[in-house]
């Protein structure tokens, strides 16, 4: 077989135009203009947009290099079948291709042109079939001459007319086709693709207008023989049905909808996308040079890793310095640095990595330095860069970082979560309230235009698995990139064989360099789940990171554990917070100079519950007596500008003198960049442990800093059905300790790995007693079930209810330094609210009130659509401000609705009327008001 069939290129421009063959083409409609259009377009004929649609998919397809992409995914197919045929595989190329080609030939029926709603072509009226089961759609007769033509090809130029294998590419790339119009790719493609007689008789009359000339048996009989075709698919055993089939029918959805999208929205806006957010070769050498070469970087501060490339060249020796300081500490991250430059020169050819690095050693910038290589090392064959987390601290603070480490301009980075707003590249012409390249960024928004993405680890793993078309759109950007997926152990177990299935699959087929990296990293490749020819050996950028950092005294002895309280079932809160209290005071004195002044401490105390947090509050207050002089309560109940003051305060320098307890739940064991002195902590998984202990002396410039164990909450309720949980408790307190003082975190993961290879190899594991485990969820992929596949894996299973407060948000804060102000509302944000009547108060607040009511009449009054799709955007990225969410159960919602306006609770979000009566601004939620488990209030 050869390394590659015909390019997309060779075979569009080997593709003959449709005047060519469909008779009278010229007086076919694609599109019209809108109806009121104030400037109407001459209307747009079914030839232009055919055409306007192949060189939108020819675009893209060499943008992102996808021809190497649909080679591979082909051959997978094709091997699995144990077929190697290059006139076979070529065949196939065309397949893929011709579903654009092919995707609009049903607009020939005489319904769709003259229907008022639809064409309204005046060469048509009169000639409606009244009778005609196509009623006025046009997506099944395109799927049905697709079908048709194919099968007759197929006989003539690859002798497999019956063939159950090119049967089933020809039905499965007629899906797209199908649903080109629809919004979800289903699991009964079956009943789509499978005529009826009656539809048939209505179809094949239309083959004449083509002029194809075809045998009567495949036209008129084309029900029975997709009937036998079908039959005959069913004894194929699933092997031979593999991930690439699947693949290949969504990546042919992505790029024919993406493409008419493009070709539509061209035609009816006149702006043409020529931009699609990809790194050229000339960008990727001037982004290695900023980071290799230049003195300071965006924000002005000292750029660290040109010395590192100073040092690559010379050779340097590393020097693993054992003695505690801020400068040695300096000196290994430098060093890690060194070593992921070296491991990714030699290994750059390969595409799965690990970055196991301790907390505080600067993760975040190796895997910059990791991505920069593999872009430089690829010359412009990578040319996009997505960066995965499981929190939206992490992308916000991640957002700055990489701007000001890689000299991004803000169009060249974007951020993807649920309290992202709307991107705004283009500010410079306003008129009437809209700017004048609204449309542009629009697409720009809808495609992710952007080179560098950042994203919700729930988003990322939607887009490879998604059915749903929009979110669809974005399946063919993934190609030929680097991904890097940040705090791997936050992810359920259940779900570690599942994204390695993805992982492997896709970066062999896709050409994606995956970085995994975690403090506490599982090492999802020694899972035995995955056929080994999609497996390679991951990479390890720092292969001795154990030996050399880990237990480097720098960062091992960093911070003590102590685990008098550990083991103590009778804990009760008054003696934790006296504990607490005395410690602290200890501490206190101290003196490590302007990291720590004689006098000040600063504490932090977790607990799995928000009750509980709050509760400790309490009875800290009782016996604090003046000590701390501040006491901070963070819940995931606490709203963002609160967040923000909390952070901010303890990262201001004039704080430092102070003494300073934060309460917390576990929203600040990643992603919070604080430093702590001392800490306790409400045990729970083991690799959270190590994670609070990460937000204690992360630049080893103190000394005596310890995290407290001790035994609270009982964290089975949250964590019983998590299989580390389960396998911890099968641990000796002499084994937890060794874990965490020797960070031996596979001492733990490696039974966890034992377990999810025993269910996913046994035989005797049914599908009711493990519905989650790989080898049913994969039966699934190859019997091409598209909801389910998408649907029966969920990185968060548990359901959510958004509250919505309706309380003054100031439009900025106290910054980290005294006199600069930290932004709430974006200057976009804000004028959009100006727009629409909202501005800040005396109090330079907004009022969620009324930013509420303007939600609701966005969703009442529709407006033009790219302006609704905008306005929907910006005002999701306000209203996060303004949102917490709790554990939905039917408790809850009960109670809950006391506190709520039903009908403004009934657009998506409870809206919290009466919140005065249990929220506080500086407190969150007071649990107490409710008659409800504990665990609602994390």
């Amino acid at each position: 077989m050869s390394n590659s069939y015909k390019t997309v290129a060779d075979i569009l421009k080997a593709t003959p135009p449709i005047n060519d063959f469909l008779i009278d083409s010229d007086i076919y409609y694609a599109h019209i203009s809108p109806k009121n259009a104030v400037n109407p377009l001459p209307p747009e004929t079914l030839q232009e947009h055919i055409e306007l649609v192949q060189k939108k998919f020819e675009l893209l397809t060499e943008k992102h290099g996808l021809d190497r992409v649909i080679d591979n995914l082909i051959r997978d197919f094709l091997n699995n079948q144990k077929i190697e045929s290059e006139k076979l595989g070529n065949f196939l190329k065309r397949l893929f291709v011709n579903t654009v080609v092919f995707h609009d030939f049903g607009k020939i029926n005489e319904n769709f042109q003259a229907s008022p709603d639809k064409m309204n072509n005046p060469h048509f009226r009169g000639k409606e079939k009244s009778k005609s089961v196509l009623s006025t759609h046009h997506s099944s007769l395109g799927a049905y001459l697709f079908i048709v033509k194919h099968i007759d090809e197929a006989r003539v130029q690859v002798e497999s007319q019956y063939n159950p294998i090119v049967m089933l590419a020809i039905l499965m790339l007629s899906y797209p086709i199908f649903k080109h119009h629809g919004k979800y790719l289903n699991d009964e493609y079956k009943d789509k693709i499978s005529f009826t007689a009656d539809e048939v008789n209505s179809m094949k009359v239309y083959v004449a207008n083509y002029q194809y000339k075809l045998a009567p048996q495949i036209t008129d009989l084309l029900p029975l023989h997709l009937k036998v075709a079908f039959e005959k698919l069913d004894t194929i055993p699933n092997l031979l049905k593999p991930f690439s089939l699947y693949s290949l029918v969504r990546l042919s959805f992505s790029l024919l909808t993406a493409s008419d999208y493009l070709a539509s929205g061209q035609y009816m806006t006149g702006i043409e996308i020529k931009e699609f957010g990809v790194l050229s070769l000339r960008r990727i050498n001037e982004l290695f040079d900023f980071v290799s070469t230049s003195s300071t970087l965006l924000n002005g501060k000292e750029n660290f890793n040109k010395a590192t490339y100073q040092q690559v060249e010379i050779g340097y020796e590393l020097q693993n310095p054992t003695n505690q300081s801020n400068d040695n500490l300096n000196l290994l991250r430098k060093e890690m640095a060194l070593e992921v430059i070296r491991n990714i020169r030699t290994n750059s050819h390969k595409n799965l990595f690990y970055i196991e690095a301790p907390t505080g050693g600067g993760k975040t910038n190796l895997s910059m330095l990791a991505a920069v290589e593999l872009l430089k090392a690829s010359e412009a064959g990578i040319n996009k860069v997505f960066y995965v987390f499981p929190f939206t601290t992490l992308i916000t603070q991640t957002y700055t970082a990489i701007k000001d480490t890689l000299g991004l301009s803000e169009n060249e980075v974007v951020q993807l979560h649920s309290k992202a707003g709307y991107k705004q590249q283009f500010e410079e012409e306003q008129k009437d309230g809209v700017y004048s390249d609204e449309k542009k960024n629009y697409i720009d928004n809808l495609f992710v235009n952007y080179p560098f993405c950042l994203l919700s680890h729930v988003k990322f793993f939607d887009l490879l698995k998604t059915n749903e078309k929009e979110a669809n759109y974005m399946l063919h950007r993934l190609a030929n990139s680097i991904v890097v997926i940040d705090e791997l152990q936050s992810y359920d177990p259940a779900h570690w064989d599942k994204m390695l299935y993805f992982i492997t699959h896709y970066a062999k087929l896709y050409n994606i360099k995956f970085i995994l990296m975690s403090a506490t990293l599982p090492k999802l490749g020694n899972l035995q789940v995955i056929d080994k020819e999609y497996v390679s050996d991951f990479v390890y950028l720092l292969p001795n990171a154990k030996r050399d950092y880990f237990l480097n005294p720098n960062f091992s002895d960093r911070v003590k554990f102590n685990f008098d309280l550990f083991e103590r079932a009778d804990l009760e809160l008054a003696e934790i917070a006296t504990t607490l209290l005395e410690k602290s005071k200890k501490y206190a004195t101290y003196d490590f100079g302007q990291p720590k002044p004689k006098g000040s401490v600063f504490c932090i105390i977790e607990f799995i519950f928000k009750k509980s947090a709050t509760e400790f509050y309490g009875e800290i207050s009782k016996i604090n007596d003046g000590f701390f002089d501040e006491i901070l309560l963070l819940s995931g109940t606490i709203l963002e500008h609160r967040r923000k003051e909390i952070i901010n305060l303890l990262k201001n320098p004039d704080t430092r003198k102070k003494r300073v307890l934060l309460i917390t739940t576990q929203v600040v064991e990643a992603g919070v960049d604080i430093d702590m002195d001392l800490g306790f902590k409400d045990r729970s998984m083991i690799d959270s442990e190590e994670q609070l202990a990460g937000r204690i002396n992360r630049n080893v410039n103190k000394k005596e800093c310890t995290l407290y164990l001790f035994n609270y909450n009982k964290e089975r309720i949250i964590y019983g059905q998590d299989l580390r949980y389960q396998e911890t408790k099968k641990l000796k307190t002499a084994d937890y300790q060794h874990i965490l003082s020797n960070k031996d975190f596979d001492f733990l993961y490696n039974s966890v790995f034992a377990k999810i290879n025993f269910w996913d190899n046994s035989d005797k594991i049914s599908n009711e007693n493990h519905n989650g485990q790989l080898k049913f969820y994969r039966s699934k992929i190859e019997n091409l079930h598209f909801k389910s596949v998408h649907w029966d894996f969920k990185i968060i299973e548990q359901n959510n209810i958004s509250c919505f407060i309706p309380l003054d948000i100031p439009i900025e804060v106290e910054g980290v330094v005294k006199g600069v102000k930290d932004i709430i509302f974006s200057k976009n944000e804000l004028t959009f609210l100006k727009i629409h009547g909202i501005e800040p108060n005396h109090d330079y607040c907004i009022n969620g009130a009324q930013v509420f009511n303007l939600y609701v009449s966005f969703i009442q009054n529709k407006r033009e659509f790219v302006q609704q799709k905008i306005g929907e955007k910006i005002l999701q990225g306000i209203m996060s401000n303004f949102i917490f969410s709790l554990f939905a159960t039917k408790n809850l919602e009960a109670q809950i609705i006391h506190f709520s306006d039903e009908f403004k609770s009934d657009f998506g979000y409870k809206y919290i009327e009466f919140w005065k009566d249990f929220y506080d601004v500086n407190f969150g939620m007071d649990g107490d008001r409710f008659n409800s488990n504990e665990t609602q209030f994390l």
